[in-house]
């Protein structure tokens, strides 16, 4: 199964970085944690959290498939 869904949130990953200002206008807005902490004003804040969240899908992504997470990775 993870050799199915592995890939596909590897692509989820690279569109929510590659697409962060669209999410942000679409769906969540600003979110005030990230603005506080990342930093405000044009492309920070929202839109970093937003590539940083990506980056981290396809990241374990590519362990779960190579089954490289702590525990064991199944699920």
């Amino acid at each position: 199964m993870r050799f199915f869904l592995a890939p596909i949130v590897f692509v989820l990953g690279v569109l929510c970085m590659k697409y962060s200002v669209q999410i942000t206008d679409q769906f969540s807005g600003r979110i005030e944690l990230a603005e506080k902490y990342l930093g405000g004003g044009i492309a920070a804040g929202t839109y970093t959290w937003w590539k940083l969240f990506g980056l981290a899908m396809c990241v374990l992504s590519v362990l779960w498939l190579f089954n490289k997470l702590p525990g064991g990775g199944t699920f």
